[in-house]
């Protein structure tokens, strides 16, 4: 499929397409729901590779067994009280073994099929007790297929949602469309994408212009990473609000593409849903033997 024919397909998909992990039947991270109910096993904030996340003053939240290693998430914040780092960290091992469409059919994972026939491993993971407001739980989901557009993001990778909103008030975004959102919700440089598409449970899509996807040059092989804004009236006051970043990582980014540490700044909307600490920067790491971190850093206080 040619670049020109994947950006009309982008501008037309239906509303349970991209994204479609968000839909019931999400699974729950163990050993619970609660922020930090697992914390105790790192409670003393130590870094798990090359010294990142910071010795010290890092709480850790949810976790999930995954591939041959675990996800979990962590919350960074100066002893002045001023939030360093909040992520989701891939222990080392956690992508070999991932399960696959086989193991998927098979039952020897459990997961669900999306739209488009595709296969999914979604799971939400609370953040610890110390995370700063707005930034609520991380929605996550292995692709192991990818998901639609086909041609697009049909490459194995994961989803991660950082929401600005609690899972109940997301739960209960309905489908339909974005047919006109204000500019000042529309971060610098980013666009409505799939035609204004709400996704159920999650929300529609604003995308980078510039990102590769986009780029009549490029193939869809091109694509390694993308992050996201999402928005939707979650509230229910009739209004759009921006309601969560979510990067999108392909397995091959992580593994053939990362060097290092790679930073990159995250455009702002002029307006936003909740008084907070918004990150104003998107790192990916590879920590070596300790595994990989996605990370929201460069926190600002915003006012409503």
């Amino acid at each position: 499929m040619r670049d020109g024919s994947r950006r009309s397909l982008l501008q037309s998909i239906g509303s349970v397409a991209f994204g479609g992990i968000a839909l019931s039947g999400t699974t729950t991270a163990a050993p619970g729901n609660g922020k930090g109910s697992n914390s105790g096993k790192s409670n003393s904030g130590n870094g798990r590779g090359g010294g990142f996340p910071p010795k010290g003053i890092t709480e850790w939240g949810d976790s999930i067994e995954i591939g041959n290693g675990e996800i979990s998430t962590f919350s960074s914040v100066t002893p002045s009280g001023k939030p360093k780092a909040v992520g989701v960290h891939f222990a080392d091992g956690t992508f070999d073994a991932l399960p696959y469409a086989e193991d998927f059919e098979s039952g020897d994972a459990t997961g669900m099929k999306i739209h488009g026939g595709f296969w999914s491993k979604p799971f939400n993971l609370d953040f610890p007790e110390n995370t700063p407001e707005p930034i609520s739980y991380a929605g996550c989901g292995w692709n192991p297929g990818g998901h639609t557009p086909r041609g697009v993001y049909d490459k194995p990778h994961f989803d991660l949602h950082y929401h600005f909103y609690e899972p109940d008030p997301v739960s209960q975004i309905a489908p339909g469309v974005i047919e006109d959102l204000p500019d000042e919700k529309i971060p610098d440089g980013y666009q409505l994408i799939e035609g204004g598409a709400i996704v159920p449970k999650m929300g529609a899509h604003l995308a980078p212009e510039d990102a590769p996807e986009f780029d009549d040059r490029n193939e869809a092989s091109d694509w390694q990473e993308t992050l996201i804004w999402g928005v939707a009236d979650v509230d229910d006051d009739g209004e759009y609000e921006n309601n969560y970043v979510e990067p999108m990582i392909t397995l091959d980014y992580f593994e053939n593409h990362l060097d290092g540490v790679e930073k990159q700044d995250i455009p702002q909307p002029d307006v936003y849903p909740k008084e907070g600490h918004y990150p104003t920067t998107y790192t990916v790491r590879d920590l070596g033997d300790g595994g990989y971190a996605v990370v929201m850093e460069g926190f600002e206080e915003r006012s409503a």
